[in-house]
Protein backbone atom coordinates (compact mmCIF):
# COMPACT_ATOMS: atom_id res chain seq x y z
CA UNK A 1 0.00 0.00 0.00
CA UNK A 2 1.40 3.69 -0.17
CA UNK A 3 1.69 6.56 2.08
CA UNK A 4 4.38 8.68 3.74
CA UNK A 5 5.80 8.61 7.45
CA UNK A 6 9.52 7.89 9.04
CA UNK A 7 10.07 5.90 11.97
CA UNK A 8 11.11 7.00 15.33
CA UNK A 9 11.79 10.25 13.51
CA UNK A 10 8.25 11.58 13.48
CA UNK A 11 7.39 14.45 10.85
CA UNK A 12 4.84 15.69 8.29
CA UNK A 13 3.94 12.95 5.70
CA UNK A 14 0.23 14.70 4.28
CA UNK A 15 3.08 15.62 1.40
CA UNK A 16 4.64 12.18 0.69
CA UNK A 17 3.26 8.51 -0.55
CA UNK A 18 4.06 5.43 1.30
CA UNK A 19 3.77 2.13 -0.43
CA UNK A 20 2.69 -0.52 1.28
CA UNK A 21 2.51 -4.46 0.12
CA UNK A 22 3.09 -7.96 1.42
CA UNK A 23 5.18 -11.14 1.37
CA UNK A 24 3.95 -14.27 2.69
CA UNK A 25 4.98 -17.59 3.68
CA UNK A 26 3.70 -20.78 5.05
CA UNK A 27 4.87 -21.20 8.39
CA UNK A 28 3.27 -24.06 9.48
CA UNK A 29 0.63 -26.18 8.60
CA UNK A 30 -1.65 -25.43 11.42
CA UNK A 31 -1.10 -21.91 11.56
CA UNK A 32 -1.71 -21.58 7.80
CA UNK A 33 0.19 -18.45 5.44
CA UNK A 34 2.00 -15.83 7.18
CA UNK A 35 1.46 -12.34 5.49
CA UNK A 36 3.72 -9.58 6.47
CA UNK A 37 2.42 -6.07 5.33
CA UNK A 38 5.24 -3.62 4.87
CA UNK A 39 4.55 -0.17 4.21
CA UNK A 40 7.70 2.39 2.43
CA UNK A 41 8.67 5.70 1.52
CA UNK A 42 8.80 5.87 -1.94
CA UNK A 43 11.03 9.00 -1.63
CA UNK A 44 13.89 7.32 0.23
CA UNK A 45 12.90 3.87 -0.12
CA UNK A 46 12.61 3.24 4.17
CA UNK A 47 10.78 0.67 5.40
CA UNK A 48 8.50 3.00 7.70
CA UNK A 49 5.67 -0.04 9.28
CA UNK A 50 5.77 -3.81 9.20
CA UNK A 51 2.88 -6.07 10.85
CA UNK A 52 2.73 -9.48 10.44
CA UNK A 53 -0.62 -11.64 10.70
CA UNK A 54 -3.41 -13.76 8.74
CA UNK A 55 -4.34 -12.00 4.99
CA UNK A 56 -7.40 -10.60 6.71
CA UNK A 57 -9.46 -7.38 6.94
CA UNK A 58 -8.59 -7.34 10.38
CA UNK A 59 -5.08 -7.69 10.72
CA UNK A 60 -4.94 -4.66 7.33
CA UNK A 61 -7.12 -2.41 9.62
CA UNK A 62 -4.45 -2.75 12.85
CA UNK A 63 -1.07 -2.66 9.93
CA UNK A 64 -3.55 1.40 9.25
CA UNK A 65 -3.58 1.75 12.52
CA UNK A 66 0.48 1.36 13.14
CA UNK A 67 1.04 4.18 10.15
CA UNK A 68 -1.20 6.36 11.92
CA UNK A 69 0.27 5.57 15.27
CA UNK A 70 3.72 6.51 13.83
CA UNK A 71 2.93 9.33 12.12
CA UNK A 72 1.76 13.30 12.70
CA UNK A 73 -1.59 11.72 12.01
CA UNK A 74 -1.91 13.69 8.77
CA UNK A 75 -3.79 11.83 5.69
CA UNK A 76 -0.82 11.14 3.02
CA UNK A 77 -1.26 9.15 -0.24
CA UNK A 78 -1.65 5.65 0.10
CA UNK A 79 -1.47 3.64 -2.88
CA UNK A 80 -1.67 -0.32 -3.07
CA UNK A 81 -3.07 -3.42 -5.43
CA UNK A 82 -6.56 -4.22 -5.29
CA UNK A 83 -7.05 -5.53 -2.05
CA UNK A 84 -9.11 -4.21 0.45
CA UNK A 85 -7.33 -1.32 2.41
CA UNK A 86 -10.20 1.00 1.30
CA UNK A 87 -12.19 -0.10 4.74
CA UNK A 88 -9.29 -0.67 6.38
CA UNK A 89 -8.27 2.92 5.44
CA UNK A 90 -12.14 4.59 6.36
CA UNK A 91 -11.60 2.64 10.16
CA UNK A 92 -8.38 5.29 10.74
CA UNK A 93 -8.48 7.92 8.47
CA UNK A 94 -12.09 8.09 8.39
CA UNK A 95 -15.15 10.20 10.14
CA UNK A 96 -18.79 8.99 11.43
CA UNK A 97 -21.40 10.93 8.76
CA UNK A 98 -25.04 11.18 9.78
CA UNK A 99 -27.19 11.49 6.72
CA UNK A 100 -30.30 14.41 7.55
CA UNK A 101 -33.70 13.31 8.09
CA UNK A 102 -35.91 13.11 5.88
CA UNK A 103 -38.81 13.57 8.11
CA UNK A 104 -40.32 9.90 7.39
CA UNK A 105 -39.78 6.35 8.39
CA UNK A 106 -36.47 5.49 10.49
CA UNK A 107 -33.86 7.45 10.86
CA UNK A 108 -31.02 6.76 8.48
CA UNK A 109 -27.53 4.70 10.02
CA UNK A 110 -24.42 6.65 10.18
CA UNK A 111 -22.17 5.65 7.85
CA UNK A 112 -18.09 5.98 7.45
CA UNK A 113 -16.17 8.38 5.03
CA UNK A 114 -13.17 9.74 4.18
CA UNK A 115 -10.95 12.55 5.53
CA UNK A 116 -11.40 15.45 3.21
CA UNK A 117 -7.40 15.18 2.61
CA UNK A 118 -7.00 11.22 2.34
CA UNK A 119 -5.63 9.98 -0.70
CA UNK A 120 -5.98 6.58 -1.59
CA UNK A 121 -5.08 4.97 -4.89
CA UNK A 122 -5.15 1.39 -6.54
CA UNK A 123 -3.14 0.00 -8.99
CA UNK A 124 -4.42 -2.75 -10.79
CA UNK A 125 -2.45 -4.85 -13.01
CA UNK A 126 -3.78 -7.04 -15.78
CA UNK A 127 -1.52 -10.00 -16.69
CA UNK A 128 -2.05 -12.68 -19.15
CA UNK A 129 -2.45 -16.68 -19.02
CA UNK A 130 1.75 -16.79 -18.73
CA UNK A 131 1.60 -14.26 -15.79
CA UNK A 132 2.63 -11.62 -17.95
CA UNK A 133 1.91 -7.96 -17.56
CA UNK A 134 -0.49 -6.61 -20.44
CA UNK A 135 -2.59 -3.74 -18.69
CA UNK A 136 -1.68 -1.35 -15.92
CA UNK A 137 -5.16 0.39 -14.46
CA UNK A 138 -4.77 3.34 -11.82
CA UNK A 139 -8.39 3.89 -9.66
CA UNK A 140 -9.03 6.85 -7.59
CA UNK A 141 -10.58 5.22 -4.53
CA UNK A 142 -10.48 8.08 -2.10
CA UNK A 143 -9.78 12.49 -3.21
CA UNK A 144 -9.41 13.68 -6.95
CA UNK A 145 -7.09 13.74 -9.41
CA UNK A 146 -6.10 17.09 -8.58
CA UNK A 147 -5.43 16.47 -5.00
CA UNK A 148 -3.69 12.96 -6.15
CA UNK A 149 -1.50 15.14 -8.50
CA UNK A 150 -0.78 18.09 -5.68
CA UNK A 151 0.92 15.15 -3.80
CA UNK A 152 3.36 14.08 -6.32
CA UNK A 153 4.37 17.92 -7.31
CA UNK A 154 5.44 17.79 -3.37
CA UNK A 155 7.31 15.04 -3.71
CA UNK A 156 11.52 14.67 -4.35
CA UNK A 157 11.85 11.18 -6.00
CA UNK A 158 8.11 9.41 -6.39
CA UNK A 159 6.43 11.63 -9.42
CA UNK A 160 3.43 8.73 -10.79
CA UNK A 161 1.40 5.95 -9.07
CA UNK A 162 3.01 2.73 -9.19
CA UNK A 163 3.96 0.02 -5.82
CA UNK A 164 7.24 -0.53 -7.82
CA UNK A 165 9.27 0.38 -4.33
CA UNK A 166 7.28 -2.36 -2.46
CA UNK A 167 7.67 -4.89 -4.88
CA UNK A 168 11.09 -4.27 -5.28
CA UNK A 169 11.61 -4.84 -1.52
CA UNK A 170 9.36 -7.43 -1.20
CA UNK A 171 11.67 -9.10 -4.25
CA UNK A 172 14.82 -7.98 -1.86
CA UNK A 173 13.81 -9.73 1.18
CA UNK A 174 13.07 -13.47 -0.24
CA UNK A 175 16.46 -13.28 -1.71
CA UNK A 176 18.13 -12.55 1.48
CA UNK A 177 15.90 -14.34 3.83
CA UNK A 178 15.55 -17.73 3.46
CA UNK A 179 11.98 -18.21 5.80
CA UNK A 180 10.26 -16.21 2.58
CA UNK A 181 11.67 -18.48 -0.24
CA UNK A 182 8.59 -20.47 -1.35
CA UNK A 183 8.91 -24.09 -1.08
CA UNK A 184 11.84 -24.64 0.36
CA UNK A 185 13.20 -26.17 4.14
CA UNK A 186 13.52 -22.79 5.43
CA UNK A 187 10.40 -22.41 6.78
CA UNK A 188 9.62 -21.17 10.67
CA UNK A 189 7.99 -23.51 12.66
CA UNK A 190 7.34 -20.80 14.88
CA UNK A 191 5.62 -17.37 14.16
CA UNK A 192 7.59 -15.35 16.39
CA UNK A 193 11.16 -16.31 14.92
CA UNK A 194 9.89 -15.81 11.34
CA UNK A 195 8.31 -12.17 12.12
CA UNK A 196 11.80 -11.40 14.53
CA UNK A 197 14.04 -12.44 11.17
CA UNK A 198 11.78 -10.33 8.61
CA UNK A 199 12.38 -7.13 11.29
CA UNK A 200 16.17 -7.62 11.44
CA UNK A 201 16.22 -7.90 7.79
CA UNK A 202 14.09 -4.57 7.51
CA UNK A 203 16.58 -2.89 9.85
CA UNK A 204 19.64 -4.32 7.75
CA UNK A 205 18.28 -2.81 4.73
CA UNK A 206 17.09 0.45 6.83
CA UNK A 207 20.62 1.32 8.20
CA UNK A 208 23.14 -0.87 6.87
CA UNK A 209 22.93 -0.91 2.77
CA UNK A 210 23.25 1.82 0.96
CA UNK A 211 20.91 2.64 -2.37
CA UNK A 212 21.70 3.96 -5.54
CA UNK A 213 19.12 5.43 -6.06
CA UNK A 214 20.13 7.33 -3.03
CA UNK A 215 23.16 8.86 -3.70
CA UNK A 216 24.05 12.49 -4.10
CA UNK A 217 27.21 14.51 -5.85
CA UNK A 218 29.23 15.96 -2.86
CA UNK A 219 31.84 17.12 -6.27
CA UNK A 220 31.36 21.27 -6.35
CA UNK A 221 32.00 21.13 -9.92
CA UNK A 222 30.91 17.89 -11.48
CA UNK A 223 30.99 19.51 -14.90
CA UNK A 224 34.95 20.02 -14.51
CA UNK A 225 35.79 16.97 -12.49
CA UNK A 226 34.74 13.41 -12.28
CA UNK A 227 32.11 13.66 -9.73
CA UNK A 228 31.84 12.05 -6.25
CA UNK A 229 29.00 10.89 -4.99
CA UNK A 230 27.89 10.23 -1.30
CA UNK A 231 26.07 6.52 -1.31
CA UNK A 232 23.20 6.80 1.47
CA UNK A 233 21.06 4.25 3.11
CA UNK A 234 17.41 4.77 3.35
CA UNK A 235 17.58 5.67 7.21
CA UNK A 236 20.16 8.39 5.74
CA UNK A 237 18.13 9.38 3.53
CA UNK A 238 15.36 10.42 5.90
CA UNK A 239 17.86 12.27 8.21
CA UNK A 240 17.98 9.27 11.26
CA UNK A 241 21.74 8.78 10.89
CA UNK A 242 25.24 10.51 9.14
CA UNK A 243 26.19 7.05 8.31
CA UNK A 244 25.94 3.50 6.99
CA UNK A 245 26.02 1.16 10.49
CA UNK A 246 27.84 -1.91 10.14
CA UNK A 247 25.91 -5.11 11.35
CA UNK A 248 28.02 -4.88 14.95
CA UNK A 249 26.70 -0.98 14.75
CA UNK A 250 22.97 -2.04 14.16
CA UNK A 251 23.01 -4.65 17.01
CA UNK A 252 24.49 -2.61 19.94
CA UNK A 253 22.87 0.11 18.80
CA UNK A 254 19.14 -1.42 18.24
CA UNK A 255 16.84 1.57 17.04
CA UNK A 256 13.44 1.22 18.04
CA UNK A 257 11.66 1.40 14.46
CA UNK A 258 9.70 -1.73 14.41
CA UNK A 259 7.19 -2.55 16.51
Amino acid sequence: MSSGRSFEKKENLSEVEQEAGQTSKEIAANQGDRWTFVGILPDSSYIHTLHHGERTLEQATAFVGKIKAKSDQASPLFASDDWFYEKALLEHYGMDFHPPYAGRGRYPKAKRIPLADLNYVQVQKKRDERGRLEEINYNIIYGTPQSVAQVFKQAERCKTINTVYVESRNGKFRKDDARLIRRTLCHSKKAIFHDAQIDFTAQVMNYTRCNDGLKICITPNAALFTPKYQHRTPAMAQGLIDKPLTIKELLFRRPQILP
